[in-house]
């Protein structure tokens, strides 16, 4: 959990550093939603246990896991991750530089 915070703190971080340093117009800094998406029985097994495990220890109102989310629906978890098959998703925030 403290790794995973973490890195969502550094985040905001960015954006502000390339804006102090003025290069917002020169990197692609991208902010959004990744992904670990399930297609067989037992990685949805595996993924859907680690997202319960994290709701177990840290519970629902913890600031990490209220951003994570459980796309169980194989129709929009395909949508989502663009990932033909895909029968379900956990979700959280990411970006990139």
């Amino acid at each position: 959990m403290e790794l995973i915070r973490h890195e969502m703190a550094h985040l905001p971080a960015f954006e502000q550093l390339a804006k102090e340093e003025g290069i917002t117009e020169e990197i692609c800094l991208q902010f959004g939603d990744t992904f670990d998406a399930a297609m067989t029985d037992e990685a949805w097994n595996r993924l859907r246990g680690a997202y319960e495990s994290m709701r177990k220890d840290h519970g629902d109102e913890n600031e990490v896991f209220k951003v994570c989310r459980l796309i169980e629906d194989a129709g929009e978890a395909e949508e989502f991750s663009q990932m033909k098959g895909a029968m379900a998703a956990v979700v959280h925030p990411a970006g990139s530089v």
